[in-house]
């Protein structure tokens, strides 16, 4: 077992997705939290996937169970409920602050969904993420990668396409946090790179609309589940965000279940000293609501 003891870069800001209320999550909420303070967060975001809008959107698990839009929607609210009384029962002890990940489908309306949901439960902050590009999805299975790959002229074009939505969803939700930046090279890994020219440039136009609203980029450590060196983002795209555009970066553990929780946030952390940032940006609920601080990893 590892322990954080509490060190002020101890927070995660994107993960906490639970059974309860996700259909790949494996443990209950209330044991993600358990395990986030065994572990030493002092402050842990729980960020539940946002309920997506229209059945040909639900994953195939979800099919499988019988599950329709109307119980993801439902549990998405039990979700907002449940946390609201469980940071209040679990502070002294953790931090809980109350997220939700976004969703970018359907393409058309997706952001007044999604700015909808927040005001209605009042959420403390926003993950935005990119799992859909043109409504099709890019991180599901590698399957359905590559049947979106086999819609665009080659991998480059897809991956350009997939920074230019990272910078529409920042632009349009301006959310706190950006989640897995460059999860594009989850499955992309089996077809070629994705870093070149042109995609670096389209990567430089997400930077330039996160810089502009003043989000922060998670380094997202589900990156060494799926085998890579490294989390998200990679280096080139970390260097570029923390370099040349100023941008601060907080930790994700993306847990999915209490095995995952605080796995790889030390390496996480190793590889953002070895590569020259000696800073965390962190969120805290404050009676101004919540606020970004900056706290030391060394």
């Amino acid at each position: 077992m590892f322990f954080f003891a509490k060190a002020p870069w101890a927070v995660s800001l994107h993960g906490g997705h639970s059974s309860d209320y996700c259909d790949h999550g494996d443990s209950t909420l209330r044991e993600m939290l358990d395990a986030a303070v065994a572990v030493g967060y002092h402050t842990f975001g729980v960020a539940e996937h946002a309920p997506r809008a229209g059945a040909r959107f639900l994953y195939d698990e979800e099919i499988e169970r019988g599950w329709d839009v109307a119980k993801i929607q439902g549990d998405f609210e039990a979700y907002a409920v449940a946390t609201q009384s469980l940071a209040e029962e679990y502070a002294g002890r953790l931090n809980v602050l109350r997220g939700f990940e976004a969703e970018v489908v359907p393409t058309d309306r997706y952001a007044d969904l999604m700015l909808e949901l927040r005001e209605r439960y009042r959420f403390d902050y926003m993950v935005g993420s990119v799992h859909w590009v043109d409504d099709r999805s890019i991180d599901y299975t590698l399957r359905l990668f590559d049947e979106v790959v086999a819609v665009f002229p080659s991998l480059e074009a897809l991956a350009v396409r997939y920074y230019e939505r990272v910078a529409e969803m920042v632009r349009a939700l301006r959310p706190e946090v950006v989640g897995h930046i460059d999860v594009i090279r989850k499955y992309a890994r089996h077809h070629g790179p994705v870093d070149t020219p042109a995609i670096r440039d389209a990567a430089d136009g997400a930077l330039e609309a996160i810089r502009d609203a003043g989000a922060i980029i998670d380094v997202n450590t589900s990156a060494y589940r799926c085998g890579f060196d490294t989390p998200y983002p990679a280096p080139w795209l970390l260097e570029r965000a923390v370099r040349h555009f100023g941008i601060g970066v907080c930790f994700g553990d993306d847990s999915h279940n209490v095995a995952q929780v605080g796995v790889g946030i030390l390496e996480a952390r190793a590889y953002l000293l070895e590569h020259g940032v000696a800073y965390l940006s962190t969120l805290a609920r404050s009676d101004a609501g919540v606020v970004r601080a900056r706290v030391p990893l060394a």
